[in-house]
């Protein structure tokens, strides 16, 4: 149990204190509607905790995976944690009970890397070979199986019509899939840098992608076959994005700081928090949108304040410059406690010694984003390009012959389910090699070089 962090200060707002935990955490996951966060690490543990500015508490600790658990996410309800693995498959888990609802053990043909819950029956996941597969819970399999990517499957967003899937991968791309016809609608050029994150802004009229390089592509809605803004400056890659409003982003890069990013005009507002040189493998925002949380390799979860961060002001005449000494952004001491409410309908009892589970630890790591990018001097103004647009695109009387949400049931079953690819890669012989490296701290998701995955 831990206290939370206080410091001196005119403006105060008390946060939780760090999470420390003994392994690597690769992914966290807030609840949408309990003070909870979930965890998954390297090990393949998925953990439970509620989280308030007076203390921390360990809830519960499952243990259905055999590898690193990749991704964590609550359903809409927060009834059920969908959780994905280097083990190649998808569980999903009652929250009260701890117990394994839904199992898909051979979910992809490699080890799952993101996944996305969509709506409450919907989920996209995608591999380390460039797979994409949407899935309706309720009929346990597969709805779609594309490949449309060379490489690792980064990141993905949708839209809140809940039309178009968007993926980003290390190939260099991104992928646009129409959810309820189940295709690709359109794949971007190359921009010869890896794709690593991705975001919806600015009310749905710009996508933001994280790159290797450490800038910011920026492509306009339905435009998505070519970028319509660049914005560099990031010291290293940019492994995580996360929407704060629809002006404001937070991004995660490699080099272990948290910036708050104005977007239109595209400025650095300064540093929200960092895990000192380790780098940032995941940010979250909470439901009510006060505060984010952050995980890197120092095996920690930090909390940090964020609603302040709309009142900041931004020059939009001054043109755009890298500063040495950024501006501290971090407000971590408190008057007023936001979660002061949060937590009274909090239901889940914590963990028993009795709670069954095994884990088989898995200690390798897959260093993500070792390559360092040169810094670029100035930024961009922000001015829109006008960018590619695909004749293939859905128009307006198109989009209105989609299939329905209802006639996802109508719709002809997909011949695959997650039973029907239990056939092993040959890549199971690189797990043997995997074991040699137990102690290896560094993510364990695929090399940025995408010629070599292990």
């Amino acid at each position: 149990m831990s206290e939370g962090k206080e410091e001196s200060g005119d403006d105060r707002v008390r946060i939780p204190a760090d999470i420390t935990f003994d392994d690597l955490v690769v992914d966290i996951n807030f609840h949408p509607s309990k003070p909870l966060i979930a965890a998954g690490l390297i090990t393949g543990e998925v953990t439970l905790h509620s989280y308030a500015s007076s203390a921390n508490t360990l809830v519960r600790t499952f243990k259905h995976h055999k590898k690193a658990t990749r991704a964590v996410a609550f359903s809409k309800d927060g009834n059920s944690l969908l959780t994905c693995s280097k083990d190649r498959s998808l569980q999903v888990v009652d929250v009260e009970t701890g117990k394994v609802s839904q199992s898909f053990p051979q979910a992809h043909p490699s080890p799952v890397y993101c996944q996305l819950v969509i709506s409450d029956r919907l989920m996209a996941t995608g591999d380390d070979d460039g797979n994409v597969k949407l899935w309706d819970l309720r009929k346990g399999h597969p709805i779609m199986e594309l490949q449309e990517n060379q490489d690792f499957i980064s990141d993905m967003a949708v839209d809140e019509e809940k039309r178009f899937l968007l993926a980003t991968s290390g190939d260099g791309t991104m992928t646009t899939f129409n959810i309820r016809r189940r295709k690709k609608v359109m794949q971007s050029e190359n921009m010869e840098d890896e794709m690593l994150s991705v975001a919806i802004v600015k009310d749905g009229s710009k996508v933001i992608c994280g790159t290797g390089e450490g800038a910011l592509n920026f492509f306009n809605w339905e435009e998505f076959g070519n970028i319509s803004d660049r914005f560099p400056g990031h010291p290293m890659s940019v492994d995580c994005i996360v929407p704060v409003t629809e002006n404001i982003v937070c991004t995660g890069s490699m080099d272990g700081v948290i910036r708050a990013v104005n977007i239109l005009p595209n400025r650095f507002m300064g540093v929200v928090g960092e895990h000192e040189e380790f780098p940032i493998e995941q940010i979250r925002i909470t439901p009510n949108s006060e505060m984010i949380a952050s995980c890197s390799h120092d095996q920690k979860i930090k909390f940090w304040h964020v609603a302040h961060l709309e009142k900041e002001t931004i020059d939009a005449s001054k043109k755009a410059k890298r500063d040495n000494k950024p501006k501290n952004l971090k407000k971590t001491a408190g008057q007023e406690d936001f979660f002061a409410d949060f937590g009274k309908d909090l239901e889940v009892k914590p963990a028993t010694e009795s709670e069954e589970g095994s884990s088989e630890e898995e200690g390798d790591s897959d260093s993500n984003n070792e390559e360092e990018s040169g810094n670029e001097e100035d930024a961009d103004n922000g001015n829109d390009s006008d960018s590619e647009e695909s004749d293939d695109f859905l128009s307006e009387e198109e989009d209105s012959e989609d299939l329905d949400e209802d006639d996802f049931d109508s719709a002809e079953d997909s011949d695959s389910n997650s039973d029907s690819e239990s056939e092993e890669r040959t890549g199971d012989d690189d797990d043997e090699k995997e074991d040699e490296n137990e102690k290896d701290v560094a993510n364990d998701k695929p090399d940025s070089d995408s010629s070599g995955k292990q």
